[in-house]
Parts: C-alpha cells; structure tokens; sequence
C-alpha cells in the first residue's frame, strides 16, 4: 500500500500519454532514416469552464476567483521573461537574464527612482511569426494601465513612468520610484503577460471597453509560447499543437487537447481509465487524490515539499453585518475558538503547520518576522469569557444572545473552486457554534465564484485562498473592491488604514532585506493584533507529476512543457 496522500492537492500533471495510431513496425537499418514519427498527443483537462483566457487578465492567479489551470495553459500558449520555480526562485525564460544590481541591469538612481533593463533572447516570434519585439512590452504595459478594459491594477505597475526601447531586443523601464519585485514584471502570471502589438492595437483603440471579448482570447490567441492555439470550442475544449518555431526548441509534444471538466467525480474516472492524461491545475480534493495515489503505479505523485499558501478566514470589515464583525475581541475569540492544529491534522494531513500569520514558516521571510506575529492559541473557555465580556451570554438552547435577546449570527461564505474551501469553512462553523454563535452557510459554484460582486459583498466571513500572498495589492486600501470600481480589487478583507498602507508602501520600496524585513515584521504585527485575516493553517503539497513514461516533468511548472518527452 503506498503512503496516503496530503490533505490539500493541487493536481498540476497527471500523464498517462496515448500515441495517435497503430504502432509502428520496427523499421530495417536501410529505411529508418525515412519511417515516419508517431504523433504524440496528450488529452488534458481544467477544472473549469472558461469563457477564454480573457480570464486570466480579469482574475489573475492568484487573484481571488482566478480560474483553476487557466494560467498553466496562457504560460503554454504565451511564454513568459521570467518564470518562478516550486521553491520561489526566480529565473530568465524568454529574457536573457532576470534583472539584478549585480548584473547591472537594475539601477537604483540618485533621484530615487529606478531603471530595470530586459534583454530578449535572440529569435523571439509570435506563433504568426512576427518578431516579438520591446515595442510588444510598451504596448502590453500600455494595456495593462487602461483602466477601460477591465483589467484589474496590478502591483508595481503604478510606479512605472514608461518602457523605452533604444533597440528591438531592449526594454528599459523606468520607475518612478524602488518596487522591490521589479524583476517579475513579465513573469508567468503574476504581472503581466505579454501582448502582441500588431495584432491587438486596434481592436484595443478602437473598443476598449469589448477589448476583452475580441476572439483573440479563444480561437485567435497568438503567443510566442511552445503551444499554439488551434481550436476553442465554448463549453468543451481547446486544442494546442507544438509551436515549429519556438525559440528554445520545438516541443516533443505534438497535441495537447485540453477538455473543460467541471465535475470531480468525473475527472477522477477520467484519469483512472487514462482518458484524461494531463490534469492541469486545482481541483481534486484529498479523498480523491488519494484514490488516485493508491490506485496505479502509473503514475508518479510527489508528496510535501515547500509550503503553499495560507488558508484564511476573512472577516467583512468595510460593511459587516452583523456590526461586532467590526469589533477586533470578537474577531479574536472567533479565532481562539478554532482547533486549527485538528483542522490540518484532518483537512491538511499535518502536511502544513498552523498558520499564525500569512507569511510562510518556511521562507526567509517567514524566519525574519516570527518574533512579530501576535498569536491566538486554541482555548475555548478563554473565548467565551470574551465573548461574555462584549454582553453576550449563552442561553438553555446553546446559542448566545446580546442584552435584547437577539441571537448571534454570523455568515460564511465561500466556494468549491477549491478543494479546501467547503470542508474548511464547515469545520469553522462547527466550532463557532460550540462558542455558541449561530452560523449560516454560502457556497456558491466554481462558475459563481467569478461574480466580483459575490465576492466583495459578503456580510460577515469569506473562506478564500488565494495562494502565495503579497501585500500590495491585496492588503492596501487601493485594492478594496467597490462598487465605483466595479468591485474590482483583491482586498477581500475590505481593511484599509493609512498606516497599513504606509507600511505597504516602506515595503515595497525598501529593496536591502534585513530593512524589508523589519518593515514587513511591522505589517504582520500590527495585521495579527487587530485580526485583518483569521489564518487557519499553510496548506501542505501533493503533487502528481505524471506518468512514468514522461521525462522532465517539473512540480507546478509549464516553463520545460517543450522538454516534455516521452519514453
């Protein structure tokens, strides 16, 4: 029997790959320079439904409500400058080098500004074979700041004054002022991804407002990544083939259809019967995975590893109803009432320890701002006594009243996109109601999950994971979903102060680590004193890697798709 797996799966690859066509007899030594290549072709799937990659720009990983493998496949189709590995290490794709002050293309200037240079790698085209050159950053940055499109504002790209270009294969960005992720403004999906000029400025300057809704982000999609896009069927699939032309070298791969499953059971037959053979991103809960894990040798599961993100509670803090919400003694007997050491024990297979705060234990980051953090242990009795001490008391029938004689009742909504959210967000109720707090539940589908509105307006709690979190962006009072934004923002606490957001601010600007670190040590502590977040625990990895017949599968990487090769 092999191990069982960890309690939060993020299945990236599941292969068990099919070649087209009967196999090929074994050719004589005279005509095995002419015998013809079999055609190896993948079936895939998301756990999603995508209305096209438009997606990806409205919901970026990891914003909230980001569409589950739909990154994956935009890297596949797009490329990216940079990309960032299972560790968090950043390295050069389809740049030259990743900006640094030791390679001297990162400057800090006397002014207070800054200058990052990227430089191309030689041989770079769009699928239509355009050369992809530093014009294509300017204008996708161009887009990525209009606010007409839909698309949401993205961290750092405020501080940028403007791309120059003294040659096709340069950009030089100018900042404004220090960004301290100014290397990853054109990695795979946490910035920005690239745009091709010569196929989507005018349909940008002539409607922005249905920019998004132009037929390039299904059918039409050109990228310079190693897959091309060759179909989009709504409601079904896309089908990608192997970029000829691709700068590091065409794919082994030749086809990869990629199928739209919006039902676990479902995915899990599929991928037991090896219909399915590249399951790409979120979606398996434990239980299933397990089955998966335990049921076939055939393919190779990595357990553990490196932290993943941070499975939070978030209280309303903007408009909560009911208004104690607001009250931070509540909102820490809420969080003292919760065993989260029996929640990873039982949702996460201890595979992830307690979270205290939002920074990861793990990292360097997490080591340097431990002595910071305000913690809320399990204690029961000491969370009613705070609750009493607000006006509350328990009344024969187990629930708590206020002087009126009104219950306590409280909401928490959430959505099943994610494997954790629905068995977490139980758990959370099940012991707010032996404090004695009445709990409602809102759970909506993966497809409602993309309502901005849905999202901002919860009344009380909201159950979310976001992944690897940053704080601009996602803490600052910018980032607040409203309705004169048209609830575009990843703030789903709703929190904002102005001396969060100068410390947001220090951090980002503060480039020398140990001065980051006690500029991001004041963050937390001030965020884990006044309860911003309720953290429930780091949730531990298990990844499928694929089949035993693929070589050069990587955990949570699509960068190498063209070293993909099978045996």
């Amino acid at each position: 029997m092999r191990a069982s797996g960890p309690a939060w799966v993020v299945v990236i690859f599941g292969l068990v790959v099919a070649a087209c066509g009967p196999a090929a007899t074994q050719p004589s030594p005279s005509s095995a320079s002419q015998a013809p290549v079999a055609k190896q072709r993948l079936v895939a799937s998301i756990f999603a439904d995508p209305s096209g990659l438009d997606q990806e720009m409205t919901t970026p990983n990891p914003g909230t409500g980001s569409v589950p493998g739909l990154t994956e496949a935009f890297a596949m189709l797009d490329g990216a400058l940079t990309y960032v590995d299972e560790k968090n290490g950043l390295h050069p794709w389809l740049a030259e080098a990743v900006p640094s002050v030791e390679n001297g293309l990162w400057k800090v200037l006397p002014d207070g500004g800054m200058e990052t240079t990227w430089h191309l790698k030689p041989g770079i085209t769009w699928h239509d074979g355009t050369p992809l050159t530093a014009d294509d950053l300017r204008f996708t940055l161009e887009v990525y700041r209009d606010r007409d499109t839909g698309i949401p504002n993205l961290r750092g790209i405020a501080l940028i004054e403007g791309i120059d270009a003294p040659d096709p294969q340069t950009a030089v960005v100018r900042w404004r002022q220090p960004f301290i992720d100014a290397d990853r403004l054109f990695n795979n999906g946490t910035t920005m991804w690239m745009l091709p000029r010569h196929v989507l400025e005018a349909p940008f300057q002539g409607n922005k407002e249905n920019f998004l809704s132009d037929a390039y982000w299904r059918e039409g999609f050109i990228g310079a990544g190693p897959f091309t896009m060759q179909e989009w069927t709504s409601g079904s699939r896309m089908m990608l083939a192997a970029n000829e032309h691709y700068v590091l070298g065409r794919p082994q791969i030749d086809h990869i259809e990629v199928q739209f499953i919006r039902d676990r059971g479902a995915l899990v037959a599929a991928l037991l019967s090896g219909t399915i053979q590249l399951p790409i991103g979120r979606g398996l809960y434990l239980e299933q995975a397990t089955q998966i894990h335990d049921a076939t040798q055939d393919v190779k599961v990595q357990l553990g590893g490196v932290l993943g993100g941070v499975l939070p509670v978030y209280p309303q803090l903007l408009t909560p109803d009911p208004a104690i919400i607001g009250n931070v003694q509540f909102r820490r007997a809420l969080l003292m009432a919760i065993d989260r050491q029996e929640m990873t024990d039982t949702l996460n297979q201890s595979l992830g320890p307690v979270a205290h705060s939002w920074v990861q234990p793990d990292r360097a980051e997490g080591k340097a701002i431990d002595g910071n953090i305000v913690r809320y242990d399990y204690n029961l009795r000491a969370a009613t006594q705070l609750i009493e001490e607000l006006g509350y008391t328990k009344g024969p029938d187990g629930n708590v009243r206020d002087p009126t004689g009104a219950k306590l009742s409280v909401q928490i909504m959430t959505h099943s996109q994610n494997a954790l959210h629905v068995p977490a967000a139980l758990s959370v109720a099940g012991y707010w109601q032996r404090l004695g707090v009445d709990v409602q539940m809102d759970v909506a589908s993966p497809a409602s999950a993309q309502d901005r509105k849905w999202r901002a307006l919860y009344p009380g709690f909201s159950v979310l994971s976001k992944g690897v979190l940053q704080p601009d962006g996602l803490f600052n009072s910018g980032a607040i979903p409203t309705e004169d934004h048209n609830f575009v923002g990843s703030n789903v606490a709703r929190y904002g102060s102005p001396d969060l957001d100068d410390l947001i601010q220090r951090y980002i600007t503060t480039i020398p680590f140990p001065d980051r670190m006690k500029v991001l040590g004041e963050m937390v502590h001030l965020q884990t004193d006044r309860v911003t977040m309720l953290p429930l625990f780091f949730q531990g990895q298990g990844i499928v890697l694929g089949s035993a017949r693929l070589e050069n599968v990587l955990p949570q990487q699509v960068w190498n798709a063209h070293q993909w090769k099978l045996t």
